[in-house]
């Protein structure tokens, strides 16, 4: 093979490294697809991975010399471009295309400007945080209103944090501290839930991904990467029930009242059974409109174009991972890690049946299913439960700090199992296709 055709390979195959980790591939199965990427090209490489580090290494079986590329990117989950990146990869590993033309074409793909910025994330954020406020944190309708608000503020300082890097490291705590506050206020109505709005106004900060990524980690015996991952997502949240804790007490400090019913996890005191519909704790008959439309708004805040394919299964999965938790959590009363893992289960499976018969891309059309199973997972005693105790002073917080992390675990355990046995029943034996399968959970 000629010099100048090798190092064109080499370089498609770092470009294809750099586009899936800034795309936010699920960092597990990169190196396997890598290798397997390689195999086809015909390129002697070793990959070690890393979170946000990858180091490729190519041999050169000929002068026993090998040269090490050093790739640094963090990963912004991008649906869109994730599948477009999918479909190069298929292309050259099919003699489709040249690696000459996709590596332009790659180029072009992280230059590419979002599908959605600016105002239109900031109003994306408001109804995440409507929807998801009914139907995973007993809200009730005004509950959710003006959760929209909340939801939309968050995403505003996200943006502008995003282009202040001494800020965005305090980004987190301070935007729980002003929604827990905010939330702190309204509750003193009487008219509000504490619980429900300060919960459904931080949901798109929840470590979700991090958790997802770094379970699925450890579970593919990715031993460092997994327990770094797992490791940041614990102290993260526990950063988060510090920063609603934070809030509370201010606003406490301030009107000298302790928040009204802060340890109302079921908003059954705040809202009454008698009062006006729009007071009264949400039927679950609304989760028909909110488990949908929460649906299609988180893969848009991911980034998923609404007129694809994909986004009508990326819903229908995720409602069907929503039912399955939901009916779990009835009969499995506090057990987080089983429910979970019923939700995650019926996506995963339904996800992979998705990629076998269309030949797409499993991951895009299942992460919104994974994700969605996480607020519900840390909303019962979890997040709330810890700021409750460490704003009253509670000589047990710490431990229920403790009990935070092992519920956010208890939820990763759950999702991993379900996604690994999921594969394992559609793809329960091993074939050059499976053995590459990159988006594959």
């Amino acid at each position: 093979m000629h010099v100048a055709e090798i190092l064109q390979r080499q370089e498609f195959i770092l470009k294809l490294a750099r586009a899936l980790m800034m795309f936010g591939a699920p960092s597990h199965r990169l190196e396997a697809q890598l290798q397997a990427t390689a195999k086809v090209l015909d390129i002697n490489v070793s990959v070690i991975n890393l979170p946000n580090i990858m180091l490729l290494s190519f041999g050169d079986p000929s002068t026993h010399t090998s040269e090490t590329k050093f790739l640094k990117q963090g990963p912004s989950l991008d649906l869109a471009k994730l599948r477009d990146a999918h479909m190069l990869y298929w292309r050259v590993t099919h003699d489709e295309i040249g690696v000459t033309e996709a590596s332009a074409a790659l180029d072009v793909l992280m230059l590419q400007k979002p599908v959605y910025r600016g105002w239109m994330t900031v109003l994306i954020g408001g109804l995440c945080s409507a929807f998801i406020t009914p139907v995973s944190f007993n809200g009730s309708f005004i509950d959710a209103l003006i959760s929209f608000p909340l939801g939309c503020l968050l995403v505003w300082i996200q943006n502008r944090a995003s282009k202040n890097e001494l800020y965005s490291n305090v980004f987190e705590i301070t935007v729980a501290c002003v929604s827990s506050f905010l939330a702190a206020a309204l509750a003193s109505t009487h008219k509000f839930c504490y619980a429900a709005v300060a919960s459904g106004s931080v949901v798109l900060i929840l470590p979700g991904y991090i958790v997802l990524t770094g379970s699925l980690e450890l579970a593919s015996r990715g031993i460092i990467s997994g327990a770094v991952r797992m490791g940041y997502s614990v102290i993260y949240s526990l950063f988060l029930g510090f920063g609603l804790a934070i809030g509370g007490e201010i606003y406490s400090q301030i009107t000298g009242q302790q928040v009204y019913n802060a340890d109302d996890y079921q908003c059954g005191a705040t809202h009454d059974p008698n009062g006006p519909w729009y007071q009264q704790t949400a039927s679950v008959w609304w989760a028909f409109l909110c488990v949908p439309m929460y649906s299609l708004v988180l893969s848009m805040r991911n980034q998923g174009p609404v007129f694809r394919k994909e986004m009508f299964f990326t819903i229908l999965f995720a409602c069907s991972g929503w039912v399955a938790n939901h009916f779990a959590s009835k009969k499995f009363v506090n057990r987080a890690d089983i429910s979970s893992a019923c939700g995650s289960l019926i996506v995963g499976v339904l996800g992979n049946l998705y990629g076998r018969v269309y030949y797409g891309n499993a991951f895009v059309v299942m992460i919104t299913g994974i994700l969605f199973q996480l607020p519900s997972g840390l909303s019962n005693g979890g997040l709330l439960a810890f700021a409750s105790q460490t704003q009253s002073g509670s000589t047990t917080s710490y431990a229920t700090g403790f009990q935070t992390a092992e519920q956010l675990v208890q939820v990763a355990i759950g999702l991993t199992v379900g996604l690994f046995v999921a594969s394992v029943l559609v793809h329960p034996f091993q074939s050059r296709r499976r053995g590459a399968g990159l988006f594959s959970l």
